[in-house]
């Protein structure tokens, strides 16, 4: 009994050699050299006319102590506010981007006496309209109904059509990167087999800038309006791509 138990055990061991040696064996048999790569990176663009404009605007109130100055502040806004859902825009297209009341120390004009404290009543909002021809009547219907302030007019893309552009963008983008890998690999008498890492970056739609920060008095005024005119809006994308490659003389056989 006993023999019989060394035996075994002696069997197995043998079997588990054989086994470790028949591994190494094939592990060998299959090594490959390494792969020719080619990386390159492309650039691709795409432009259409803006369908969506941003209008950042501020009704600002001053006062000589903050409760006057809030309550000015809040009927200017609501009657901008009034002014603008007549004109058509909805609650949502126009939000709240900053409120804030701060005390101003203003310097005296004379020496010797004290400084004057007033207070500061703002709030900025934006308007987002889907018509971009609508621009400078919103302005107007702002200025004219307690907007103090017109920050900035930018035009640019919805989501959905900036998504779209940028589709289009990554495939020129593509063929792009696609034409150069075959041009380095036709210099080194190689040829482009497959693909090996795809990273993407630099897709976006950049809003086009059209105005800057103004001023505007509250007034009605009896010219001709505010018109303002939008160009492109351009989405780029870029692509870096490793492609496999091997000799023409091996793509031959």
């Amino acid at each position: 009994m006993h023999r019989r138990t060394l035996l075994a055990v002696g069997l197995a061991t043998l079997l588990l050699v054989a086994g470790c040696a028949g591994g190494s064996s094939s592990a060998e048999s299959t090594a490959t050299p390494d792969e020719r790569t080619i990386q390159v990176a492309g650039t691709g663009s795409t432009q259409a006319e803006p369908n969506q404009a941003v209008v950042d605007v501020a009704v600002v109130a001053t006062a000589d102590d903050a409760a006057t100055a809030r309550q000015r502040l809040a009927a200017n806004a609501s009657q901008m506010r009034s002014a603008l859902t007549d004109l058509g825009l909805d609650d949502d297209q126009i939000t709240t981007m900053r409120y804030d009341i701060n005390r101003d120390r203003r310097r005296p004009r004379e020496e010797g006496t004290e400084p004057r404290v007033q207070y500061r009543a703002s709030h900025a909002f934006e308007i987002t309209l889907t018509e971009t021809d609508r621009v400078g009547t919103v302005v107007d219907t702002a200025v004219q109904n307690g907007a103090t302030e017109i920050y900035d007019i930018q035009f640019t893309l919805s989501t959905d059509r900036r998504r779209s552009l940028e589709r289009d963008a990554r495939r020129a983008a593509m063929t792009d990167a696609r034409e150069k890998a075959e041009n380095i690999a036709d210099a080194a008498n190689l040829t482009v087999t497959g693909v090996e890492v795809v990273r993407t970056g630099g897709g976006g739609a950049p809003r086009q800038y059209a105005g800057g920060a103004a001023s505007a008095t509250p007034t009605a005024v009896a010219d001709a309006g505010t018109d303002v005119e939008s160009g492109p809006v351009s989405v780029t994308a870029t692509v870096r791509v490793v492609y496999n490659a091997a000799p023409e003389n091996e793509t031959d056989t």
